[in-house]
């Protein structure tokens, strides 16, 4: 399922590079925007998606971890970081300069672990929440005794929140355990760090637990199904006992869906940076990262069914079952993944006027990746009870499978250049190439081949099923972008900008079934607006468009086949464009600030037609072009007030988002919603806070992101009292944190 899209412009078109500055100040500068980093409506511990209309692949907030990508495959960056004390506060990179410095399309989370100093520091929170959260967040660090010049810093993160659902069969359905060690030696112009984590990951990012039942009612408004508490009852069995066909072998395995969901992941940074007498800055990163083989686990909505006693389902006691079943597709996929990345990096001064910046990068990445897959059933209420196909409790094994084994190099070469030829003009010009070469094994189908069809029992070592096919892949990489502002008069500024990027297709595209096109993914923006500022407000208005094309993604797609429903893989091609328009300000007076932001964006579907075929061979070509992008609404506006004073500082953050389309025929859609949220901090002495936040103030009770299963459904009087399942805001939260410092 394409992924739920939270945001689209806010933080993209609020944090521009631009800011007025004094008026005797000779360079132009620029401002980050770090506004509501974490304030996710969906998770308490991952960063807040901030999308800028681009698929997957090129969207979301990216989280490096101390100046690197914290890897280049597998692992989510929510699998490894939650920020916290044992980090510097989180700032956010500018798009322009991702694009150039990464490669990545959007929002980069600039993310640096907190060293040791002269001080011996330390930070120690405790929190809980009202669904029963245990978390303990603690750093320590300083200097060495006895050591001059040596210095170290400590931190540990434990998190385990059973979310407001309490799953019968997981105790804890987010759960991260994080711990790092890190040692420096500083000297007069040079300093070393060594920086150790380790993560222990059983955070259910896809498990289903954050589904739910409801009734579509036709008109953008769901209904409540058999009392069904959104965000308050669970949807998943207590039973989850399962058997499932290893797709690596085609051996039977079993297990518990509750406790197979743990990745292990280690990684050691070096640092090196030394301050030249010539005015130059250098500095020698390297990053290695192992994910030891560990399982990932996914429970994809597959449609609700109305199934009727002749259809061969069965409860556990033996009696046919008939009513409302709720299909669900499995994929476990074991992983593992090892990364080099060498980093080095020159930064130079020329006077006042002008900048130049310079990197280089050395990667090597290997990726394993086999998902076996499986259907199972339940019924469709609080606390669901499983259903039997016949006397299987499982079945459809690897009908959905993938798989990939891929290792790739590269050596990316950026630099960006500032100039400042006047007093009133900035310009920044980006440059970035990335000569690579991937070498992909995959069990995808070529042209006119008999075998690695997905059909049930399927699996890579029989070679009547699979064949298996490598892809060598060279490939050059390339991106530019340009940056201009211009102060107008006093403090009014205009700036344009923009950037345009070809990125070849990585190997996770290759894992399905069906090969996507190897034509690299194409990104290009332009954008442009003004900004005025004084000492008590500032304000920025933009007009952008950006678009993207070459894309592939793995979708799921669902179709009742005889009255019960079947769903497959399909690997997509499309384009999307998106034009926006943002005012975003902020007033300030005394203790009291106001952030207000607006945001109107029109993302549409390029270039997307598809053409799926169903396992009784029937056939639905669905042209999805022009119709807007799913789970993104039109239009956004968020306010976030706060005051400060003495001790205790009141905040809080309401976003409104308008329809967003449930289908990618448009047929389905979900009414506008309120996100909302607030807090207190009060420092009860210099080194005692408590901090209590509330998620969901206004108590919103309703459904949010795409729905695949309405992607095959043309007839929109069909979606009438519609029976369904889908994501959720996550329901009426308070936080409970106490931070001590010394």
């Amino acid at each position: 399922m394409m992924k739920k899209y939270i945001m689209l412009f806010p933080l993209l078109l609020a944090g521009i590079s631009m800011t007025a500055q004094d008026a005797d100040t000779l360079a132009v500068a620029e401002k980050k925007s770090e506004r509501n980093m974490m304030l996710n409506a969906e998770s308490a511990t991952a960063p807040r998606e901030i999308n800028i209309g681009l698929p997957e692949g090129g969207s979301g907030a990216i989280v490096y971890v101390d100046g690197m990508k914290h890897s280049h495959g597998l692992p989510w960056s929510r699998f490894h970081w939650a920020g916290g004390n044992s980090y510097q506060p989180q700032g956010s990179i500018s798009l322009m300069e991702a694009v150039i410095t990464s490669g990545e399309i959007g929002v980069l989370v600039d993310s640096r672990t907190k060293l040791g100093g002269d001080r011996t520091e330390g930070v120690f929170t405790l929190g809980s929440s009202t669904n029963g959260m245990i978390r303990f967040d603690g750093a320590v660090s300083g200097a060495l005794k006895g050591a001059k010049g040596w210095y170290f810093a400590i931190g540990a993160y434990v998190n385990d929140d059973p979310t407001s659902v309490n799953a019968p069969n997981r105790p804890f359905v987010e759960q991260k355990q994080i711990y790092n060690l890190a040692l420096s030696k500083r000297w007069a112009s040079t300093t070393l760090d060594a920086i150790y984590r380790f993560s222990m990951c059983g955070d259910n990012v896809e498990g289903g637990y954050g589904f739910a039942p409801f009734v579509y009612k036709g008109d953008g408004t769901i209904g409540v199904y058999d009392g069904f508490r959104l965000g308050r009852d669970c949807y998943v069995t207590a039973d989850d006992a399962i058997s499932y066909m290893d797709i690596r072998d085609g051996s039977m395995k079993t297990g518990n869906l509750g406790n197979m969901d743990r990745r292990y992941i280690h990684d050691l940074t070096f640092k090196a940076h030394h301050k030249h007498h010539t005015g130059w800055s250098l500095g020698a990163d390297l990053h290695l990262l192992y994910m030891q083989p560990s399982q990932y686990v996914k429970m994809a909505l597959a449609g609700i069914d109305n199934v009727t006693a002749d259809k061969g389902f069965f409860n556990p006691d033996g009696t046919p079952f008939t009513g409302y079943m709720q299909n669900r597709l499995v994929t476990v996929e074991d992983q593992k993944e090892f990364d080099v990345n060498l980093l080095l990096s020159a930064e130079r001064r020329f006077n006042s006027r002008h900048k130049l910046r310079l990197g280089m990068e050395l990667v090597y990445t290997k990726q394993d990746n086999y998902a076996s897959t499986f259907y199972y059933a339940h019924t469709v209420e609080a606390n669901p009870s499983r259903i039997l196909k016949g006397q299987q409790s499982t079945w459809g094994m690897n009908t959905s499978g993938l798989y990939y084994d891929a290792y790739r190099c590269y050596a990316p070469i950026y630099a960006i250049y500032e100039a400042n030829p006047t007093d009133r003009l900035l310009l920044r010009t980006g440059a970035r190439v990335r000569p690579l070469y991937q070498s992909v094994w995959t069990a995808a189908r070529l042209d006119g081949e008999d075998r690695n069809i997905r059909v049930d029992g399927f699996n890579i070592a029989d070679p009547d099923l699979c064949q298996r096919h490598n892809l060598s892949i060279p490939a050059v990489d390339y991106a530019f972008s340009e940056h201009i502002n211009l102060r107008l008069v006093d403090r009014l500024f205009f700036m344009a900008e923009g950037f345009y990027s070809m990125t070849t297709k990585s190997a996770s595209y290759y894992k399905n079934a069906t090969i996507p096109s190897t034509k690299p993914i194409g990104n290009a923006l332009g954008r442009g607006g003004f900004t005025y500022d004084n000492k008590w407000m500032d304000v920025t208005a933009l007009v952008s468009y950006i678009t993207s094309w070459n894309n592939a993604k793995v979708m799921t797609v669902t179709k009742q086949i005889g009255g019960v429903s079947e769903t497959i893989p399909w690997t997509a091609q499309y384009g999307i464009g998106t034009l926006g328009f943002t005012l975003d300000g902020n007033l300030r007076f005394g203790g009291f600030n106001m952030h207000l932001l607006g945001t109107w964006q029109d993302p549409r579907y390029k270039n997307y037609k598809n053409e799926f075929v169903f396992s009784d061979g029937t056939t639905e070509i669905i042209d999805y072009t022009g119709n807007h992008v799913t789970g993104i609404s039109q239009w956004m506006f968020e306010i976030d007030p706060s005051y400060s004073w003495d001790k205790v500082k009141l905040w809080a953050s309401a976003r409104y988002y308008s329809r967003q389309y449930v289908s990618r025929t448009n047929l389905a859609y979900f009414a506008g919603h309120w996100e909302t949220f607030a807090g207190v901090d009060w420092k009860i002495h210099d080194q005692l806070q408590l901090s209590v936040n509330f998620v969901n103030v206004l108590a919103q009770n309703g459904a949010k992101g795409s729905i695949d299963v309405a992607d095959t459904i043309t007839d929109a009087s069909l979606l009438n009292g519609y029976v369904m399942a889908g994501s959720y805001i996550r329901p009426f939260t308070i936080d409970f944190l106490l931070t001590y410092r010394f």
